[in-house]
């Protein structure tokens, strides 16, 4: 069975625009979520002022971000130290990477930007030291992204954003296939007499010549009924009768031989 490309590429559309709907009525609340989850204030390990150190627990399988709040649009630097619960060993941790992006709660707030992020070998008791002159948070990362993937609302948004996406890109190509097919088929032409864009019935024909022939014999009658009333008569001044039966030759002739044989016996009798 052939697919009908149209009618998928109709459903597909019909299907991302539905999607799309959903996302743009879901989005204003999932953002607000995503955010309360993102903003440091709320989600963090420590908080520390110039100056401060902490005692903080890290567990081996998660990843630790530290972040500082961007001013005047300077790149802050890392002026910290992590070290471990006896403090003869320093955590140096790496350099942000590409993932470890800005992160901006609110449109004029506060823009935090990633300066060091560790990944600890053992689940211990660890001392964090700001050593820098402006307030420090530590985030766990791992925790964060938990909690927006087990959100029902930030998933319906990021899920209704993709499959919205997939079903238009579907659209997309299977109403190009039809196209390509509308486009390549051999033209055909409708056989058989069409009335009002409609292709009339093998009765419908039927019955159309059948009214046509009897329309013809009766204007036939009809017509030659006219032609023999409009014709002149050509004996004029004749009985219809007399001028329609033809002469007779025959006895003509036998009349005229009996006339001439009576004269002759005539004249041979009187001498």
């Amino acid at each position: 069975m052939a697919l009908d490309s149209r009618r998928i590429a109709m459903w597909a559309s019909g299907v991302s625009i539905a999607l799309f709907v959903a996302f743009i009525l879901v989005m204003p609340e999932a953002m607000e979520e995503m955010g309360s989850v993102l903003d440091p204030e709320k989600q963090n390990v420590a908080r520390l002022e110039s100056g401060e150190s902490a005692a903080i627990d890290l567990l081996d399988s998660h990843y630790y971000v530290a972040l500082r709040v961007v001013e005047d649009g300077a790149d802050p630097s890392a002026d910290l130290r992590l070290v471990d619960e006896g403090g003869e060993t320093e955590i140096e941790g790496d350099a942000p990477h590409f993932l470890h992006t800005d992160r901006l709660i609110e449109e004029n707030g506060p823009t935090y930007r990633p300066v060091r992020a560790f990944i600890v070998q053992d689940s211990a008791s660890y001392t964090l030291h700001n050593e820098g002159d402006s307030t420090l948070w530590l985030v766990d990362d791992y925790t964060s992204e938990m909690e927006i993937i087990s959100n029902p609302t930030i998933l319906a948004m990021f899920g209704t954003c993709c499959f919205g996406l997939i079903a238009g890109l579907i659209a997309i190509i299977f109403a190009i296939l039809a196209f390509r097919s509308r486009s390549n088929a051999p033209q055909q032409q409708v056989k058989g007499i069409v009335i009002e864009g409609r292709v009339m019935t093998t009765d419908e024909l039927y019955r159309s010549q059948q009214q046509t022939e009897s329309g013809a014999d009766e204007s036939g009658i009809t017509q030659a009924q006219n032609r023999s009333s409009s014709v002149p008569d050509p004996f004029v001044g004749q009985p219809a009768e007399v001028a329609s039966q033809p002469p007779n030759n025959t006895d003509q002739s036998t009349n005229k031989d009996g006339e001439q044989g009576g004269e002759s016996w005539k004249g041979w009798d009187e001498g």
